[in-house]
């Protein structure tokens, strides 16, 4: 008897503990992020010039510098400008690690997509999808694509595009670096991914093409967490001043965007 009668004490306390307890206030941007006065960035580095890995290994891109600008523009409750610590990860990756809290904000030249799970702040840049293709492969529109393998980053706009084709048989094989590889060695038949990406590596092989007719437009965003209204909306403020301030012009002259 004297058992049970410890042990269902101990059980009121504990109830009487947790009936104490209250829900996190959530007030300002400081109480959504992880660590107050950082931004934790998922990025993937495989996207020039939008986000890859100089020769040292050091990020870069018009998407990095892009959030510092942005992070600078967000004040914490002490009055100091956020910082950005990136976290490099497979894009495929980053959304599912936004809703369990591993990152902040996903900064990875996304499309904006209403079937993702996530929100998502205005657009930062406006852009299209297109395809890549070797010279000499014989396709010119998109019906030349009837039962060729194309290649698009898992879970991307552009993959889903693509997928409508008539024929086409969809592939992602490794990152974007890889799949142009590929191209190059007849390994699969078409790259899909945003234009100015396509430039930069027709730009740096004789061997390949982009198709006139766009496959999609697109608008890239970040993405937020779901219910993280505060991040979402110090994001966007940010971004309406990173526009109308030119910054988002400098930016894109040094990225040749």
């Amino acid at each position: 008897m004297k058992k049970f009668i410890i042990t269902l004490l101990a059980c009121l306390f504990i109830l009487a503990g947790c009936s104490g307890q209250k829900d996190k206030t959530v007030d300002s941007i400081d109480d959504e992020v992880l660590t107050a006065g950082t931004l934790v960035v998922g990025i993937s580095a495989d996207y020039p010039p939008f986000e890859s890995l100089d020769t040292s290994n050091n990020l870069i891109g018009y998407d990095v510098d892009m959030a510092n600008i942005l992070a600078a523009k967000i004040k914490s409750e002490s009055g100091q400008s956020y910082k950005v610590d990136f976290v490099q990860m497979d894009f495929s990756t980053i959304i599912s690690a936004l809703q369990t809290g591993q990152v902040d904000v996903g900064i990875a030249a996304f499309s904006y997509d209403p079937e993702r799970q996530c929100l998502f702040t205005d657009p930062y840049y406006l852009s299209a999808q297109v395809i890549v293709v070797l010279k000499d492969s014989g396709i010119n529109s998109l019906k030349d694509l009837n039962g060729k393998t194309v290649a698009a980053g898992d879970g991307t706009v552009g993959y889903a595009a693509a997928s409508e084709i008539e024929g086409v048989k969809m592939t992602s094989p490794g990152d974007y670096l890889q799949q142009f590889e590929m191209l190059k060695n007849n390994q699969i038949d078409a790259v899909v991914c945003d234009e100015k990406v396509a430039q930069g590596f027709v730009d740096t092989s004789n061997k390949l093409v982009i198709l006139s007719e766009k496959l999609a437009e697109d608008n890239l965003c970040i993405t937020v967490k779901t219910g993280h209204t505060f991040i979402l909306q110090a994001l966007n403020r940010a971004i309406s001043e990173f526009v109308s301030s030119g910054e988002s012009d400098n930016l894109k002259s040094k990225w040749g965007l």
